[in-house]
């Protein structure tokens, strides 16, 4: 392999044929440049592999043969990529230069977006991801930096970019074979750290990720640390983007866990699918179109490990989140031991550390038609049914407790919210069950009493809000004092979990 020079490039050099005119940046793999194109006099925006990258010659080639592919790929929300090639050494790639803003330096400048502006670049590059995976790529690091905005305030459109990191995955997953990590720990799925076959669907966990971070400011886990935000993707319940944008609606916050559910089977087939699911819940409509992978070659769906495809038979909810803990604890393990040698594109967004997340209870967004129709239970399956609700929600509240403190004595917006998540999701279980002749009136007059525990939340989310701490604390012990009435409706149907005192 030929020595690469060294790639700091001035106005007035000249590399590959074309002309610098300014470096526009650089990130962990690569140094961007603008350029103008020797004969069409036409500005580009050339990319070459960084120096210390270009030394490992098996991912120098991979970087050239993806630029190829992607160089086929045309789509209105994907960098076209005019040129790629090797000179003196060092893979380089030609594509369109976007004047204006990259989406992280814009919502560093902008703060949180509006819902409807949020869902609708995340849809854009959605439709951009879907044209990538039907070529057979896995980008690997969507991320707000790597989507270009074009166009006026208020109507921007969104691009797809750099294909220095997407590459072919038939055999690899996070890890290359020279030990480079491919991606940005803050929007990597839990599969590319714990070295399980990657597809289209470790992009669309990403996005997630991205849309998350548009929708509050913040990073989904902000954890402080390399290891701790890896354990935190593995482990740890996707949060509700509700809790810290009140502005974001339920329906909007399922379909956010759902693409950041930790198993792939659970997620969104497509990038386009989660796009078009995220337009529903802000408009209320049902998606037209029905789910499916457009993924091909290495994209496309891939099977994992048995133990873990075992565990991913049912969408996952945090009781089976914790009943995973064991597997997720090894995976944390070795991704732990990984930190170290890992060399992390361009670094992640470097979101506020100060505040914990705090987590939805459940991945039940799947699509409606998906969920089996309600059939009459025995007691018996109504009992482990029930008691499985109520210890995902108390496992949830015990797990992130310790994160207010002073909750029940404070106004807090966040802690009303988790509450309001965890009852509100546990009613919505409960009412989808069917109870045997014989156990109607205790179980509904148990789910009524639930009911009554979701008002009461929703009351003190409310006067959390409006910082009136006398309804606040009102609320709180209304919900309270009817905690023994609630355990003796649950033991009248039966349930042991549930009638535990909390």
């Amino acid at each position: 392999m030929v020595e690469p020079r060294w790639t700091d490039l001035a106005a007035g050099d000249e590399f590959a044929g074309y002309r610098i005119e300014s470096r526009l940046g650089r990130g962990g793999m690569g140094i961007l440049y603008l350029a103008m194109e020797p004969g069409l006099e036409r500005r580009v925006a050339l990319k070459l592999i960084a120096p210390e990258a270009a030394a490992e010659e098996v991912f120098a080639r991979r970087f050239a043969e993806e630029s190829r592919i992607a160089a086929s790929i045309e789509h209105p929300n994907v960098v076209p990529i005019y040129a790629a090639g090797e000179a003196d050494g060092v893979p380089w790639i030609a594509m369109r230069y976007v004047p204006g803003s990259d989406l992280g330096r814009w919502i560093t400048r902008e703060g949180r977006l509006d819902p409807t502006q949020a869902v609708a670049l995340v849809a854009q590059v959605g439709n951009g991801l879907d044209a990538i995976h039907a070529a057979g790529l896995v980008h690997r690091d969507v991320k707000p930096a790597n989507v270009l905005l074009s166009g006026d305030p208020g109507s921007e459109h969104a691009y797809i970019t750099d294909f220095g990191v997407a590459r072919n995955v038939a055999t690899q997953s996070g890890l290359t074979q020279t030990g480079r990590f491919v991606g940005t720990l803050d929007y990597v799925a839990p599969e590319q750290i714990s070295g399980e076959p990657i597809d289209a669907r470790a992009d669309v966990y990403a996005l997630g990720c991205l849309l998350f971070k548009l929708l509050t400011g913040e990073v989904p886990f902000p954890r402080e640390g390399e290891a701790a935000r890896l354990y935190a993707h593995l482990n740890d319940p996707p949060p509700a983007p509700s809790l810290y944008a009140p502005s974001v609606s339920m329906a909007l916050d399922d379909v956010v866990v759902r693409a950041m559910s930790k198993s792939p089977e659970d997620r969104y087939p497509s990038a386009g699918d989660f796009g078009r699911a995220a337009q529903a819940a802000l408009s209320g409509a049902s998606v037209s179109v029905p789910e499916r992978t457009v993924a091909t070659g290495a994209a496309a769906t891939r099977e994992r490990e048995a133990p873990t495809a075992k565990l991913a038979e049912e969408p996952a909810t945090p009781s089976q989140g914790n009943r995973r803990l064991v597997v997720g604890g090894l995976l944390a393990l070795v991704a732990i031991g990984v930190v170290a040698a890992l060399i992390v594109s361009g670094g992640g967004d470097d979101g506020a550390r100060g505040e914990t997340s705090v987590p939805t209870t459940s991945q039940e967004a799947k699509k409606e038609k998906s969920k089996p129709q309600p059939q009459t239970l025995t007691k018996a399956q109504l009992i482990e049914k029930g008691d499985e609700i109520c210890a995902d929600s108390q496992d949830t509240f015990a797990s992130y407790r310790d994160t207010f403190p002073s909750g029940e004595q404070e106004a807090s917006v966040p802690y009303s919210r988790l509450l309001v998540t965890i009852s509100s999701r546990a009613v919505r279980r409960f009412n989808e069950l069917d109870p045997p002749p014989g156990l109607e009136q205790p179980y509904q007059a148990y789910v009524k009493a639930q009911e009554e525990v979701g008002e009461w939340d929703m009351d003190a989310l409310q006067a959390a809000e409006d910082e009136d701490l006398t309804a606040y604390l009102s609320a709180r012990e209304s919900r309270d004092e009817t905690q023994p009435e609630r355990e003796r409706l649950s033991d009248a149907v039966g349930f042991e979990v549930c009638s535990q005192p909390q």
